[in-house]
């Protein structure tokens, strides 16, 4: 009797990642040519309720050449990713976070933010970084490995709702749109990264 031996093809394993909440948001804004503004001041969100990460693509198009009953040729053009749409809900009030997302001006000392009344104040772009908790893989309990960082090096936002009722606390919550960094057309920074880090920096 004679066996054959099939040879199995070798698979690569792949990096997983264990997510578990949100730790920390870091927002700053940019020159208004999205480059780096070193007079701007960054800020952490350290008590963010939740981050929603929603890919945004551009649909293809679907091309069709019919000759009398038949159809001769088809052209399917790929959907492209554009960006991300976040969704972004906090703990408290932060004038500091309103006057980086929304524009406007902030007077920390006294916590007061009045929306923009001018075109000099509207919004200006900012980067954001978002550090969620990593965790090991394990069947009986898992341990923290340090944070994944989610960087959205262009980004712009507005205000979304905000909710108060009887015995209930407020929630402001933001609207945000991360694009590719395109202000240094030999350094395109795309939409979003991740990557481990070992700590927050």
């Amino acid at each position: 009797m004679l066996f054959l031996w099939k040879e199995r093809k070798k698979m690569a394993t792949t990096t997983d990642k264990t997510l578990y909440g949100v730790e920390q948001v870091d927002i700053k804004n940019l020159l208004s040519t999205i480059a780096e503004d070193a007079s701007s001041t960054e800020y952490s969100i350290d008590n963010p309720q939740d981050v929603g990460i929603t890919a945004v693509y551009i649909d293809g198009t679907r091309k069709e050449l019919h000759g009398g009953d038949d159809l001769i040729a088809v052209i399917e053009e790929a959907d492209k990713l554009l960006g991300f749409d976040i969704n972004l809900k906090v703990a408290q009030l932060m004038p500091e976070v309103d006057e980086t997302i929304c524009g406007g001006v902030a007077t920390p000392a006294s916590g007061q933010w009045t929306s923009p009344i001018s075109d000099a104040e509207e919004a200006y772009p900012f980067y954001m970084y978002v550090w969620i908790k990593n965790y090991t893989e394990s069947d009986s309990r898992s341990v923290q490995d340090g944070y994944i960082k989610f960087t959205f090096p262009f980004c712009t936002g507005r205000r979304s709702s905000q909710d108060h009722s009887q015995q209930n606390f407020g929630s402001p919550s933001y609207t945000i749109e991360a694009r590719r960094n395109e202000s240094d057309s030999e350094d395109i920074q795309p939409a979003m990264t991740y990557a481990a880090a070992e700590s927050i920096s």
